[in-house]
């Protein structure tokens, strides 16, 4: 239903009507007000300047005439600006109003249009929004777009014919919109006109097509996943065109290779941030002559070489059953070692 037209928005705009002339009615009486007060105080300052200059011309000098001009003294240029601030307040309220017509002469034209007419009119914008689609002005074409779906508001169908025949057209425009909002990235859009699409025709592809890459790029890939698969069976079904099965399979996979993606980097930001890395690799090998050996790493060399090469019991070295290092025999190892170089 076209807005102006419903009894709840009758009834709102009405409301509406009221509150602002009540306003300007409030701004008025602020300006009578503040015009009101600033004539009392010049008429009273006006008023004390001509009783001292009869005092002065009687009795000579009043020495009092001071403290009472500053008591009913006011500051000119405070009295100018709330004068000013008041009419620039009733200004505001009397544009606000004019503003407030309830003008529906556009509005009324529209609904004086035939059916086919205002059919006529949606392709038209339709065709348009393709046409700069087509050039890469995205914003322009969603424009076109949702101006057809304005018009769209307004179509009353008929006839069985009539309502099959804007269903079609809808249907065209708002796979074409969600097309553009995909390239503007207004994914909630997209997936907003792809779901309207769908209501229309439940089974359509390109609409299953858009909003599985809509949910992709959301990273919404559940929803991706069941869309883009439903898409490839209805597809498969209906013996699609070539074309239209590879741009499926290569959402699909798009799709695969972005959860591998994300799965990644999931795993990695893991291991940096709890350090669940893979403890099982193996360690560097060392190759003599690229790097100086370590005093340190000889004398653990020489541990565990030592501990392998023995074949007592448990008894001779607790750090088997204790899993300690063994530190017996230790000094004069680093004494040994010390002495090679």
């Amino acid at each position: 239903m076209s807005c102006g037209f419903t009894p709840d928005l009758a009834r709102m705009l009405e409301q509406m009507a009221v509150e602002k002339e009540r306003h300007t009615v409030e701004t008025q009486q602020s300006l009578v007000e503040t015009e009101r007060n600033v004539a009392r105080a010049k008429s009273k300052l006006a008023k004390v300047e001509d009783k001292h200059h009869k005092q002065q011309q009687e009795n000579g000098y009043d020495w009092t005439r001071t403290y009472e001009k500053w008591d009913a003294w006011e500051d000119p240029e405070e009295l100018a600006r709330q004068e000013q601030e008041a009419r620039e307040r009733s200004e505001r309220a009397a544009k606000a109003q004019m503003g407030c017509n309830h003008d529906h002469s556009a509005e009324q034209k529209l609904m004086d249009m035939t059916t086919q007419e205002k059919l006529a009119a949606c392709d038209e914008f339709r065709v348009l929004g393709n046409l700069f689609f087509k050039h890469g002005q995205y914003q322009r074409a969603a424009f076109h777009y949702h101006k057809a779906l304005v018009y769209f508001e307004y179509v009353f169908t008929d006839t069985d014919e009539e309502e099959a025949q804007a269903d079609a057209l809808k249907l065209k425009l708002l796979l074409n919109f969600a097309a553009c909002r995909l390239k503007t990235m207004h994914l909630d859009d997209a997936v907003h006109h792809a779901n309207q699409a769908l209501e229309i025709d439940p089974n359509n592809v390109k609409a299953l097509y858009r909003r599985a890459q809509a949910y992709r790029l959301k990273d919404e890939f559940d929803l991706a996943q069941k869309d883009i698969e439903r898409a490839v069976e209805l597809s498969k079904a209906a013996e699609a065109t070539q074309s239209v099965d590879s741009l499926l399979i290569q959402e699909k996979k798009l799709l695969q290779a972005k959860v591998l993606a994300y799965k990644l980097r999931t795993k990695q930001v893991s291991a940096a941030m709890f350090g669940t890395g893979d403890k099982s690799k193996a360690p560097e090998r060392y190759h003599p002559g690229l790097r100086a050996p370590d005093a340190n790493v000889m004398a653990l060399n020489l541990l565990k070489s030592s501990s392998s090469a023995s074949t007592s019991a448990s008894d001779g070295f607790p750090c088997l059953d204790t899993w300690q290092p063994l530190t017996r025999g230790l000094k004069e190892l680093q004494t040994l070692v010390t002495s090679l170089y």
